[in-house]
């Protein structure tokens, strides 16, 4: 099956052309697409919260990646659920959804709608896994409702194989005093995508976003993140950190979009990149656009190698140059990755980064 798949990830206003950051294409042969065999959905679910293998008529909602990669997601869904959270529901234990891509699955495409309804609370937690050698396909579609004083935390980590192609979708609303956090983890894949846009609707409505990659080999990474401010005294704050080796390419484009309207807004994003090789592709675009005068928007994009200060102390305490480079990788990540509520899948992205780790070769100052 031929997948294509063009101005994916676009950025809400365009810049020069010539750049190549405007937006991106997928085009790969997949696997065919069936209905997925097997369980996904825990078995331990938290009480009071509905949750059906039933698409749900959503209303239109506009995702990071774009129309395209959601229509196809949804024309051609495999699998997902949709969350419904009751009013002053708050849920004890998170939702957990785990895929694997393997010769029953070679092509999986889910999509999922968290509806969190006044007062709620909810937690989802998506993870999706291959071997490490297998190819397949995955393509994800998550929609995020969070009404008046409702919060959604959603985590989203991603360790496929080599030869995986992967993408995931994600639009989110937020009503007054509502929040979303998101956690997304980006760490295999031969080539990763990921998009997130937020509508903060609502007065006081707010977007948690944190996200951590990895790129080794020849792997291609893209990444869209947009922050609508729509209602008065929102705030959005999105940050990147992660690591490129080899030959690996990156691309990330966060904007945070203030609408006439969003007074006393606040909207913060920053990225950092480690660099460990001169062969690297890594490209960024941070982009503030302002239709109200009282607002608040700071973005920052850096990269480059490991502090050499902190390389030396390191090093002084008897690690070497390689043990030190790996820990401080490790450090960067470990904000995020400690804040997975599943010990074992914790642990399993902990180990997951080490193998990846195992890569990485000294480097002469």
């Amino acid at each position: 099956m031929n997948l294509t798949l063009a101005k994916v990830n676009s950025l809400p206003v365009p810049t020069w052309f010539r750049l190549g950051i405007n937006d991106t294409q997928l085009s790969e042969t997949i696997p065919e697409v069936h209905p997925y065999e097997g369980e996904y959905l825990s078995a331990e679910r938290p009480e009071n919260v509905e949750i059906s293998f039933d698409p749900f008529p959503a209303p239109d909602l506009s995702t990071g990646m774009g129309d395209g990669a959601r229509n196809f997601t949804e024309d051609n869904r495999t699998c997902g659920v949709t969350v419904r959270v009751p009013d002053g529901v708050k849920a004890g234990k998170p939702v957990f959804l785990t895929f694997h891509l393997d010769e029953t699955n070679p092509s999986v495409l889910d999509v999922n709608t968290v509806i969190a309804g006044e007062g709620s609370e909810v937690t989802v937690v998506m993870s999706y896994e291959s071997r490490s050698d297998f190819f397949g396909f995955h393509g994800g579609l998550t929609r995020l409702y969070a009404e008046k004083n409702a919060v959604i935390r959603l985590i989203q980590v991603q360790m496929l194989g080599d030869g995986c192609l992967h993408y995931d979708d994600v639009g989110a609303q937020c009503g007054e005093n509502g929040e979303v956090s998101v956690i997304q983890a980006e760490l295999g894949g031969k080539n990763a995508a990921a998009g997130l846009k937020a509508v903060l609707k609502g007065r006081k409505s707010r977007l948690n976003l944190d996200t951590i990659y990895f790129g080794d080999r020849g792997r291609s990474i893209d990444i869209n993140y947009v922050a609508q401010h729509v209602g008065s005294a929102s705030r959005s704050e999105i940050h990147a950190s992660g690591a490129l080796l080899d030959e690996s390419r990156k691309t990330f484009r966060g904007t945070i979009d203030f609408l006439k309207g969003a007074k006393r807004a606040v909207g913060h994003e920053s990225e950092y990149s480690l660099l460990f090789s001169p062969k690297v592709v890594n490209r960024s675009a941070p982009l503030i656009l302002c239709a109200e005068e009282d607002v608040e928007g700071q973005h920052a994009a850096s990269a480059g190698k490991i502090d050499s200060n902190r390389l030396f102390y390191l090093m002084s305490r008897g690690l070497s140059e390689l043990e030190a480079r790996k820990l401080l990788i490790e450090a960067q990540f470990r904000p995020v990755t400690d804040r997975i509520p599943d010990p074992a899948l914790r642990s399993a992205v902990s180990d997951y980064v080490k193998v990846r780790l195992e890569a990485i070769e000294p480097v002469s100052e």
